[in-house]
């Protein structure tokens, strides 16, 4: 027979907070979501992330995610190819930084906060 984990072992990688009607959802996962076969990792998340996801998702996104990927989408979002696109506020401010001309920064620091 296989080990179980214990309640104390599981509290410590899965909490969970309590919804109307006295049902139960899981509120933060310390710990990766995977499994083996064959040699090949995976997990699934069955519905929706709300939340930060501080990692990658190797895989497809069937549902939503409801806050920032802090890491890479190797995988499809509701079967379309992710894409990063860096809005030009973004790449004005990476190629200035990159520039490392400290005028340029300050300036560009004081228009954002402006």
């Amino acid at each position: 027979m296989t080990k179980q984990i214990t309640l104390e072992e599981a509290l410590k990688l899965v909490s969970f907070y309590q919804v109307g009607g006295g049902s139960w959802r899981v509120l933060e996962v310390n710990g990766y979501i995977k499994g083996s076969v064959n040699g090949e990792i995976y997990g699934d998340v069955n519905g929706n992330v709300r939340g930060y996801v501080d990692g990658n998702v190797n895989g497809d996104v069937n549902g939503e995610i409801y806050g920032n990927v802090n890491g890479n989408v190797l995988g499809t979002i509701n079967g379309r190819e992710w894409k990063f696109v860096e809005t030009p506020k973004d790449k004005l401010q990476r190629l200035i930084t990159e520039l490392g001309n400290q005028e340029l920064i300050d300036t560009f620091n004081q228009m954002k906060n402006n």
